[in-house]
């Protein structure tokens, strides 16, 4: 799997420790590296199904932040795109603004649990004094407990795909992740005490979309008309 992630950056006591100024925002940005993730999680744990058959090789794609330089996909900006852009917060002086650290962290996976189809999109939005530490956990927790999921619940039913579990099964694994990831993030080392992450996925297989969520992030779904996009 190539994993594809922003660059590295210092913790969040280090940057306080240095002072926090408007140009060091990208730099607070915490990133995964390979065998490196938060929690002690490793990213090889989260690799594709060995599978004698060729195929395409599983990727996570993290989205970046607007500014930021972006990462080859493997779909076209065209048909997947991102939007993400840190906030502000009140400087040290009456009307000083600072840049706020960016807690908003997505990918893209494809291909997913096996299927050569399917695709999985993620958007969590971080809260609290450490967000962008809870949320950046999450976004690799989810994914591999998803796919572990499917995976096993299609090998329970006999089925030779997980493209080919019901309904019921895909979201009986999408609650199990959902469930599972928020107890691995307590028994973690992320300091989750006073932060959170919101969460929605959108998980694309079997000419279906499947979404969940957890708090305040929501999917929804348009379509283009000759009149132009309509909801």
């Amino acid at each position: 799997m190539d994993l594809q992630f922003q660059e590295p950056g210092s913790s969040r006591e280090q940057e306080q420790q240095a002072g926090e100024g408007a140009d060091n925002f990208r730099a607070r940005r915490l990133s995964l590296a390979k065998g490196n993730v938060p929690g002690g999680s490793s990213s090889d744990s989260i690799s594709s199904p060995a599978n004698p058959a060729a195929r395409r090789q599983r990727r996570l794609s993290m989205s970046p932040e607007m500014g930021a330089k972006a990462v080859a996909a493997p779909f076209p900006p065209e048909v997947v795109g991102t939007y993400s852009c840190h906030g502000v917060e009140p400087g040290r002086s009456a009307g000083e603004m600072m840049a706020k650290i960016n807690q908003d962290r997505g990918c893209v996976v494809t291909p997913f649990a096996g299927d050569e189809t399917a695709l999985l999109a993620c958007v969590f939005d971080g809260h609290g004094p450490q967000g962008e530490q809870v949320s950046e956990y999450i976004v690799a927790e989810v994914p591999k407990l998803l796919e572990e999921s499917l995976l096993e619940r299609a090998k329970a039913a006999g089925l030779s795909s997980t493209a080919l579990l019901s309904d019921e099964a895909v979201e009986a694994a999408l609650s199990h992740a959902f469930v599972t990831a928020d107890i691995n993030l307590r028994e973690s080392k992320v300091p989750s005490y006073k932060s959170g992450t919101t969460a929605v996925v959108a998980l694309v297989r079997a000419g279906r979309i499947h979404t969940a969520n957890a708090g305040d992030s929501r999917a929804v779904i348009g379509q283009a008309s000759e009149r132009g996009a309509s909801g």
